[in-house]
């Protein structure tokens, strides 16, 4: 790493402007540092050097990896700068037959029926009020509940009346529920690419 420049910032800190060359390509690059001259700035500034040059490489990539050690930087550029597939599996687990639930409940019969309702309207006729009782037929549903008859005796076994007994019925309360087998989905999260390199944007200047 060679230091080209310091610029003052305040009393503890500098910026210092340096030029990192790592395969072939020479950077520059601009890092705040303390304010250190000489032997102790080139200290500091090799012990950041690959702190600054993975930054460096991290944009020149197009910020889509990267790499906690130089040597997997260095690998992953000689092998072609290869993004890996990735891809995703989603795994619907089985599921059970389930019956469906049933229940029971007293039949009801719906009908139409017809029913006379008034109303009172009050008209101006020849210069009077007259309040008049206007009746029209309109028709209703009607929900009956059924119910079987059964004559009712008493404890010396004479008939006294009838009772009702409610007409009973089933009816699901959930459906039943087929059984369902395992099954699993893979799909590309993404694809295999290369990422091409761009111009570093030298930051010393």
């Amino acid at each position: 790493m060679e230091i080209n420049k310091t610029i003052p910032v305040d009393d503890t800190m500098q910026r210092v402007l340096v030029t990192i060359t790592h395969g072939g390509d020479s950077y520059g690059y601009d890092a705040n540092t303390p304010v250190l001259e000489g032997d102790e700035l080139q200290a500091h500034c090799d012990a950041n050097e690959f702190k600054w040059l993975n930054n460096i490489l991290y944009q020149v990539y197009g910020r889509n990896i990267q790499f906690p050690t130089l040597e997997e930087w260095d690998e992953w550029i000689a092998a072609g700068c290869k993004l890996e597939e990735i891809t995703k599996t989603t795994v619907t687990p089985a599921q059970p037959a389930v019956d469906a639930v049933m229940g029971e409940r007293q039949v009801v019969v719906e009908s139409e029926v017809d029913e006379e309702v008034s109303t009172t309207e009050i008209e101006e006729v020849d210069g009077k009020f007259v309040e008049k009782t206007v009746t029209e037929t309109v028709t209703k549903t009607v929900s009956t509940p059924q119910v079987t008859k059964h004559k009712l005796y008493n404890d010396a076994g004479e008939e006294i009346g009838e009772h009702a007994v409610p007409v009973m019925e089933s009816y699901e309360i959930t459906p039943a529920v087929e059984a369902v087998e395992e099954t699993s989905e893979t799909v590309v999260v993404r694809a295999e690419s290369v990422v091409e390199k761009v111009a570093w944007k030298d930051t010393s200047e």
